[in-house]
């Protein structure tokens, strides 16, 4: 007997009484199951020893082996798997069977960038998606850095009397007549005389008129 999933010699004709010891080999990502079949007295050990007494018919039965595979985030954002499993916020360690290719793809969260993929035994060079063969169990590191922003300093001059304030919040002038925001930000600003007055008007910033400045 010399017999595989491939084929090989699975039947041969012994003498009765023989005693055939038989031995199950798993292969690469395989784990050996049990034996089982008419005539068969082998349980889960990898040899089977059996008498010849009458024809028997034994069958060795292998499985596939399971790996981890887990997720951490360094920074903000999310990682999700192809095939599905993993959704790293959430759910950041998926078992899958030994030898299947796993896709990941990061998504930085809002004011950050994903900047790399890090982790034991993995080549994923770059901010593409990372591909990992689940021969063995892997660990895997995304990391995402904060966007640098950049500051602008908005600044209200007046005359005659009355108050500016603004949307988002941060100018008050009479008070507070400068506040820095982040680059790209929309503000607002309005216009109110005080008693006695009325408004006349903005200029710079591109705004003129007597309604709201933004």
């Amino acid at each position: 007997i010399a017999c595989s999933n491939t084929g090989g010699v699975c039947s041969n004709t012994y003498a009765s009484g023989a005693e055939v010891l038989l031995t199950a080999a798993p292969s690469v990502d395989y784990d050996f199951v049990g034996w089982s079949g008419a005539g068969s007295t082998c349980t889960t050990a990898p040899t089977c020893r059996t008498t010849l007494t009458s024809a028997q018919t034994v069958k060795a039965t292998f499985r596939r082996k399971s790996y981890s595979l887990s997720v951490s985030l360094n920074g903000s954002g999310s990682v999700v798997s192809a095939p599905a499993g993993i959704n790293c916020g959430s759910d950041c360690s998926e078992t899958y069977v030994g030898g299947t290719s796993i896709t990941l793809t990061a998504t930085a969260a809002s004011g950050y960038v994903f900047s790399g993929w890090s982790g034991s035994e993995i080549s994923c060079p770059g901010t593409g998606a990372c591909t990992v063969n689940m021969n063995k169990g892997r660990a895997v590191v995304a990391s995402f850095s904060p966007v640098a922003t950049t500051n602008y300093t908005l600044q209200i001059s007046s005359s005659g009397s009355g108050t500016v304030t603004s949307t988002p919040t941060g100018i008050n002038c009479g008070s507070d007549c400068n506040e820095s925001y982040a680059s790209g930000t929309s503000v607002t600003l309005t216009a109110t005389p005080a008693s006695g007055y009325t408004f006349s008007g903005w200029n710079g910033g591109g705004c003129s008129g007597t309604g709201g400045c933004t």
